[in-house]
């Protein structure tokens, strides 16, 4: 069984700072950018599916205004 971490998600939805935390096994750029597409559009059809590749992740957070999307463990 995988032990849950913390990780602490960052990004910006059109130039604002935004934050978040999010428990899981492991956390890769196409899980954050689809996470961050997941707590800026929560009740909207927009979110970026978490099997998309990098480049269509990017590309779709990009036209949705969710830029410069990192993450760390939250210790």
């Amino acid at each position: 069984m995988s032990e849950l971490v913390p990780y602490a998600v960052h990004y910006l939805l059109d130039g604002v700072r935004q934050h978040f935390f999010k428990l899981a096994a492991g956390f890769s750029e196409v899980e954050a950018i689809h996470s961050a597409s997941a707590h800026a559009y929560p009740e909207s059809e927009q979110k970026i599916a978490p099997h998309a590749s990098l480049e269509t992740a990017r590309n779709k957070a990009q036209q949705l205004g969710i830029t410069h999307i990192r993450w760390n463990e939250a210790i």
